[in-house]
């Protein structure tokens, strides 16, 4: 019965979602699988994506020991004998039918903690290292228990950058001929395992150690050979002997547990041990743990917040002092190993926690009916009457009346689905609610009234697709309690309608998201000064209007975080500037300074000049953005030595001229954007420089004197095909002549030749700018992300540029005018690149070496009307995603092995589809097996040959003229419609009508306008 249900499974995930790759191979062996060790088994899929998922049995988390002492105690014999299964050669196949199982799984199993997790996550990091890119890319997906086919292929998208199997019968139905035991360690490397989180970082003599090794022995008998109880036995009895002020109460510790016999006697009596260890109210916050799905990403501030909410911080202190201790419970919960920093595959850190199944499971048992977790896809479980935390990872609202009768509940998290109905009936029927984080998709989300009903809430988060604004209630004053009003992804809080914020004495968190549309958007709310207690303020408006003024920030020197400040334009003097005493808010990380109206004098430009002057940030601080600032000179305090800062983006600034000496001052800066159009001299860069963004610096020339002679040459040459009066023998001289003479003529030719005519392409062609040599300009050496778009940069500048550029794995080059060529020895050391996008570069002509680009999944290229073809062993080899405007550059940029590697087809601004496009079309994508198109253009019409690409999963068309659909493919999944035309858009939810008939099999269709 399992191996059917499992089968099942299998041919529905194939039926769902053709496999991620286009060419599989798989090997069939007549050998007993009974016993995998008596049979030679080929199992490694090799398409022309060259993708591997490695499939193992509990968790499976992004966490991999990655430190020195631990290097020596990774399983070195099975991590090279899974890369050897991996890179072993198979033979072809040809699968029949659905259930032909054409790729290579290779199942790890063992008890719970043994490291299968570890050791997968190692050969992943391996071969990520590897330079001669055998497989591109690798993924890493954690599959839930619920195993919902349609998350799995998202999350497996996602991860281009397996199943917990209970037992190797679930390893061999997935096609993995020879599963893998991880077996115990051997007992010297086991005991070092403990060791290590039993005594790093603690200062022993050599008395000590050999003591505590003697009584660590004893302990590791005890374990059963499980690395995970190791590390959290080991790491409970570090934090206690670091503690300890006396080491014989820290040896006590570990005597008591080798007497105590059955203590440990198996891995879940190990978590149940450092569990009973930990102190009361950190144990309640662990449990709470529990009401998130297992795999969950837990972010350090977000949950301390959680916490602060339900009162499960024991202090009578103040807001601060909360948060501290909230934040060391949380600590506490990381040092003992409950909590796991998560790394990404390569081992670098991110600031995301992850749980181990089993430890899940722990908090599950502990905190009983308290908290209840549903995911999607999972068996709908009746909900426990006594629940008090509850998550929702999808919304059924057949669940509505069964929610509304928890009248213990207190948390209310429904990751999606949910409509403003069902949280308006939810909302009436809940009255002990604390925390409310909820996701409603649309534009706008009006919060319903009853929500002011709500006198014990602590906490408000909304998110949604596409949200703009979030109207809250009239009387939402009324909330004393009100801790948290949150917007992490999209949209602006509204305010307007609300009597008096400034009474909700109880409020410290005010966030907005990063990503709302404009500054203007933001409303804010009058003497915002009142709310003592207030830690976090992501936007600050000034206005002329009273209770919006600047010196409103006077008192709140608590604030932490990030900080935007804009409508700067409104303050009137520098005395105004000072009144805010931003150097006094030291626990400020990031500080943005905004001039709403960029390029309008609204104030002189020395004023503005005062005013930034007067708007010193504090001294740690990390991040920083000036934008729309008019001054003609950088504020003095720019030249201090902020040393903790990391980013800084200027932009908009369009009387700057220079800037001071970044490299010198910021030694730690990791991003620099520059938008200024006036800017002349680019100032040297640090050498910790990864990302460096240079946009709409039209006035930066970055050239030498020979490229200056080749742009006046082809001047020259081409003049004569474009207006034929003009004689192709025409000296450099002339040139001035010429332009003086007639001025609007000259313009209109160097338009056509360069794409762009400003003020600074006309006097360099002209001789009128000093040419200094900047062709031994170089990037910093560690920089991975760059992007220049509309200034004078050169061939051979930009060429040395990117030789250089090693470590580049993402690389925008946009209205260049004098770029003529990328040559192959170029893009031979750009073979990390993962993103390559070149736009609007008039005269760019050769674009060679793509094929040396093994590891790119994304390239743009449009507005580029000179660019040959390749040829055919220089083109694109693996490519995920093109963007371009032009079909025929499909097979000019594409080898055959790029198309079968295609995955995601955009188009971007083609005004009209030409018949010879259509047959491009259906000739290089027919026999694909997965493809996402979207179709960001003005056609009239989508192509009639459309049916015949059985590949397409998901359409999208944005700002399309189309009245009506021709007949589409019956393997669409995906069908949105982006600001298209409304009649259209009304008649494909029509029902009846020929173009709701047209859609009618694709299961999900969405219906978008911005307008």
């Amino acid at each position: 019965m399992i191996l059917k249900k499992l089968e099942n499974i299998i041919e529905k995930g194939s039926q769902f979602l053709p496999p991620l790759t286009s060419t599989i191979s798989n090997v069939t062996n007549s050998s007993d699988i009974s016993n995998p060790a008596n049979k030679t088994t080929r199992i490694i899929t090799t398409s022309s994506a060259l993708t591997q998922v490695i499939t193992s049995r509990d968790k499976e988390c992004d966490e991999i020991v990655r430190t020195k002492e631990c290097d020596e105690i990774v399983r070195t014999k099975e991590c090279d004998e899974i890369v050897r299964m991996l890179h072993e050669t198979t033979g072809d196949c040809e699968p029949s039918s659905l259930k032909s199982k054409c790729y290579s799984v290779i199942g790890i199993y063992g008890i719970g903690g043994s490291g299968k997790t570890t050791l997968a996550q190692h050969v992943c990091s391996y071969e990520r290292t590897q330079t001669n890119n055998y497989f591109c890319p690798i993924m890493w997906v954690h599959v839930s228990q619920s195993f919902d086919v349609g998350k799995i292929y998202g999350e497996m998208l996602e991860a281009a950058s397996g199943k917990s199997s209970h037992d190797r019968v679930f390893t061999m139905s997935l096609g993995a001929q020879s599963p893998m035991q991880i077996t115990k360690l051997n007992e010297n490397d086991f005991f070092k395992i403990f060791m290590h989180y039993a005594l790093d970082g603690v200062s022993l003599d050599s008395q000590e150690l050999e003591a505590l090794q003697t009584i660590g022995g004893e302990i590791v008998k005890k374990l059963k050979g499980s690395p995970l109880a190791a590390r959290l036995v080991g790491a409970r009895l570090r934090k206690e002997l670091v503690a300890a002020r006396l080491r014989r109460a820290s040896y006590t510790m570990f005597w008591r547990i080798v007497e105590e016999q059955d203590l440990l006697r198996d891995t879940m009596g190990a978590l149940w041990w450092s569990y009973q260890q930990l102190d009361g109210h950190v144990k309640r916050c662990f449990a709470y743990c529990s009401m998130f799905p297992p795999g969950h990403e837990f972010e350090r501030d977000n949950l301390v917040k959680l916490w602060m909410a339900e009162d499960f911080i024991e202090t009578t202190r103040y807001v601060e002092q909360m948060e501290n201790v909230g934040q060391n419970y949380f600590d506490e919960l990381v040092s003992c190993s409950f909590l796991q920093a998560r790394t990404n595959i390569d081992g670098s850190k991110n600031k995301k926690f992850i749980m181990h199944d089993l430890l899940h499971d722990l908090a599950v048992r502990t905190s009983g009916n308290d908290c209840f977790c549903v995911e999607h896809g999972a068996q709908m479980k009746e909900f426990p009457r006594d629940v008090r935390h509850l998550y929702v990872s999808f919304y059924d609202p057949r669940k509505l009346t069964e929610i509304c009768k928890l009248k213990r509940l207190r948390t209310l998290i429904i990751f999606y689905g949910l409509t403003i109905e069902a949280l308006e009936c939810m909302m009436k029927k809940l009255k002990m609610l604390r925390v409310v984080q909820v996701r409603v998709d649309g534009q706008m989300l009006m919060i319903p009234h009853c929500i002011c009903d709500l006198i014990h809430l602590r906490g408000l988060t909304c998110t949604g697709f596409n949200l703009r604004k979030v109207h809250l209630p009239r009387n939402l004053d009324k909330l004393y309690h009100l801790q948290i009003l949150d917007l992490p992804r999209e949209g602006v809080l509204e305010f307007s309608r609300v009597v008096n914020m400034s009474d909700l004495v109880s409020l410290w968190h005010i966030r907005n998201s990063p990503y709302h549309f404009s500054y203007s958007d933001i409303s804010g709310f009058p003497g915002i000064g009142e709310l003592k207690s207030l830690r976090e303020l992501s936007d600050f408006t000034v206005r002329k209007e009273k209770g919006y003024e600047l010196h409103q920030l006077v008192n709140l020197n608590k604030l932490r975080g990030s900080l935007r400040i804009s409508g700067l334009e409104n303050v009137e003097s520098k005395e105004r500037a000072l009144e805010a005493k931003l150097t006094e808010k030291k626990h400020l990380t990031t500080l943005s300074l905004v001039w709403s109206n960029p390029g309008e004098e609204v104030c002189s430009p020395d004023l503005q000049l005062e005013i930034i002057d007067s708007l010193c940030p504090p001294s740690l601080l990390r991040e920083l953005e000036i934008c729309g600032y008019s001054g003609l000179k950088y504020p003095s305090w720019l030249t201090q030595s902020f040393r903790c800062l990391q980013r800084l983006e200027i932009k908009e600034c369009f009387n700057l001229k220079a800037l001071p000496d970044i490299g010198e001052l910021f030694i730690h800066l990791h991003t620099l954007a520059l938008h200024l159009p006036k800017l002349e001299i680019l100032p040297r860069l640090p050498d910790s420089l990864k990302k460096l963004d240079i946009k709409q610096c039209h006035s930066l020339v970055l050239t030498c004197v020979e490229d200056v002679e080749m742009i006046r040459s082809l001047l020259i040459e081409q003049a004569s095909h474009i207006d034929s009066s003009l004689n192709n023998k025409l000296h450099p001289e002339e040139i001035d002549r010429f332009a003086n003479e007639q001025p609007n003529r000259f313009h209109r030719i160097v338009s056509d030749i360069f794409g762009r005519c400003d003020k600074l392409l006309l006097r360099l062609i002209q001789g009128q700018i000093r040419v200094e040599d900047h062709s031994q300009f170089l990037f910093p050496a560690s920089m991975d992300r760059l992007t220049i778009s509309d200034c004078a940069i050169t061939d051979t500048v930009l060429q040395n540029c990117l030789r250089g550029s090693t470590s580049l794995t993402w690389l925008s080059l946009s209205g260049l005018p004098f770029i003529r060529s990328i040559t192959s020895e170029v893009m031979d050391s750009l073979a990390m690149l993962h993103h390559l996008c070149i736009t609007r570069c008039a005269q760019l002509t050769y674009l060679q070496g793509l094929n040396h680009l093994s590891c790119l999944r994304s390239l743009e290229i449009y507005q580029c009307p000179n660019l040959r073809a390749l040829q055919e062993d220089e083109k694109v080899q693996v490519v995920d995603a093109i963007y371009i405007n032009d079909i025929p550059l499909l097979p000019q940029l594409l080898s055959r092995e790029g198309f079968s590697s295609l995955r995601e087809l955009y188009f971007m601004g083609q005004k009209e589809l030409k018949e010879e496009e259509e047959e491009i079309l259906r000739q290089q994508f027919a026999s694909l097996m997965s493809l996402r198109c979207i179709v960001f253009c003005k056609w009239n019409r989508l192509p009639d040959t459309l049916v015949n690409l059985t590949c397409l999963q998901n359409l999208g068309l944005k700002r399309c003229n189309i009245r009506s659909l021709p007949t589409l493919p019956a393997s669409l999944r995906v069908l949105t419609f982006n600001t298209c035309d409304k009649s259209f858009v009304r008649t494909c939810q029509m029902v009846g009508h020929p173009n709701y008939q047209k859609i009618a099999h694709v299961p999900v269709k969405d219906f978008f306008s911005y307008e």
